[in-house]
């Protein structure tokens, strides 16, 4: 990107070089940064819109929308609807990011903001004059977490930008808008289903849909605006090189990911549209949460589902009953650390009076491969866990419809959590499930398989 100094941008403009590093000291021109005592000013931004200036007559006859996070996928789409229907805005974006040179136009007023900042935030909207006909935010701030090495910061950080930014923009703007306006909130299905990997974003999530009912009873009498939700799915061009994004696909009855433009039109038409709807949340998800596959994570990678693994296996408590089907795959029963240190897990919960029963599921065509196994004489060696065996081809002969619940194996827990393998492909080793229909189904399988199985040892002699 090329750069002007503050005497180019000076000449450009045709304002002053002291009037220009007012602005720039305000925030005030987008993706500008100063390097030592210099300031860099993006050669492709627009000329500020001076607040001590009346707009033009064109600009004083559009409705003016807010977007706070207008640079993200969503916002772009969204900023593109509102244009072609006559609309101008006023697209707030973070400082330090890169802002997409589609939206610098005559109709859309930039302004950088600090969502870490509440000093800067107020001042961005003591910014703002004339009447606001709609406000919507969409700003996200989102970290994967690691359980075992907890960052309280950024737990912090995640609710400065999520909820007291979204508190801080809806509590000032509301008082520059009327009866005829709207605020719509942009939120995640992590709302409702929660998460393994990001606690911070989903729980920030679930305070936002609390405060839009909770706006709605405050401000719509007062003020006359209306306030909802727009809870997005999982959308495609986001993190498109996110395997677990293209994986959901089968999760969702649609069999597809959203696209940006579906959920910024959804926005659309809660902002300008749906006049007595109020306090609602319009889920945009393809079904993803009316799927029955409830409370399952995402696909994990083999770092993640054994510290998993590792955490149920310490945790559970003697007398709980364990019920464990294996299919002998590729990435079991080798010389993996991770692998040798799950084993041994399986050895001390059993030592703690946890009640083991797994049952090895493969042809018995290959007896004499897996009697050579350490890890599986050592399980047949053992007087605290059952071991029993079940030959999968016949399985598919006379029970193929246990093949389907099977798949790759799992471990289920009492009636509580089911640990669900997935053959190792680079980037998933297996997710975790407290469905209660999955596990049910599971455990009926368990029972089933039971009922025709041989102790493991008769067929290992």
């Amino acid at each position: 990107m090329e750069y002007l100094t503050v005497k180019q941008a000076s000449k450009l403009w045709g304002i002053s070089e002291r009037r220009i590093v007012n602005l720039l000291n305000n925030n005030r021109i987008p993706g500008a940064f100063k390097i030592g005592r210099r300031w860099n000013i993006p050669k492709n931004t627009s000329k500020p819109i001076d607040k001590r200036t009346a707009y033009s007559k064109e600009q004083l006859d559009k409705k003016v929308i807010v977007i706070a996070g207008i640079n993200s996928e969503i916002g772009k789409e969204l900023t593109k609807i509102l244009l072609e229907k006559g609309y101008y805005i006023i697209g707030l974006y973070q400082q330090y990011s890169d802002i997409d040179k589609t939206l610098i136009t005559s109709d859309v007023e930039l302004r950088v903001v600090d969502y870490f900042n509440r000093d800067t935030l107020l001042n961005t909207v003591r910014d703002i004059h004339g009447d606001i006909y709609g406000f919507v935010f969409m700003e996200i701030y989102f970290e994967l977490e690691d359980s075992l090495d907890f960052d309280y910061d950024k737990f912090e950080d995640s609710y400065r930008v999520n909820v007291f930014a979204a508190n801080l923009l809806v509590r000032e703007i509301v008082k520059k808008m009327n009866f005829e306006s709207s605020i719509v909130i942009v939120n995640s299905i992590e709302a409702y289903r929660g998460s393994f990997g990001a606690s911070a974003y989903a729980s920030a999530q679930a305070a936002k849909e609390n405060l839009v009912k909770t706006f709605a009873n405050v401000y719509t009498e007062m003020y006359g605006v209306r306030f909802n939700s727009v809870v997005a799915g999982w959308i495609g061009g986001v993190m498109e090189s996110d395997d677990s994004f293209n994986k959901t696909s089968s999760s969702i009855p649609m069999k597809r990911l959203g696209d940006p433009y579906e959920i910024a039109d959804d926005i659309y038409l809660m902002l300008t549209r749906h006049k007595y709807t109020n306090g609602s949340s319009l889920i945009s998800d393809g079904g993803y949460l009316a799927f029955d596959e409830q409370s399952k994570t995402e696909d994990l990678d083999s770092g993640k589902f054994y510290r998993i693994l590792d955490k149920f296996f310490n945790e559970t408590k003697s007398g709980s009953q364990m019920w464990i089907t294996s299919t002998m795959m590729d990435n079991e029963w080798n010389e993996d650390p991770a692998e040798r240190k799950f084993i041994q897990s399986n050895f001390d919960a059993a030592d703690r009076g946890v009640k083991m029963h797994r049952i090895f599921i493969f042809s018995s065509s290959n007896i004499e491969i897996y009697k050579s196994n350490k890890y599986i004489q050592r399980y047949l060696s053992s007087n605290k866990i059952i071991t029993s065996f079940v030959d999968i081809d016949e399985l598919r002969k006379n029970h193929p419809e246990l093949i389907k619940i099977i798949n790759n194996g799992w471990i289920g827990i009492d009636d509580y959590a089911l640990l669900v393998d997935l053959p190792s492909d680079g980037t998933s080793r297996g997710y975790v499930t407290m469905n209660k229909l999955e596990i049910k189904r599971a455990k009926q399988c368990f029972e089933k398989l039971k009922s025709i199985a041989v102790p493991l040892k008769n067929i290992m002699k």
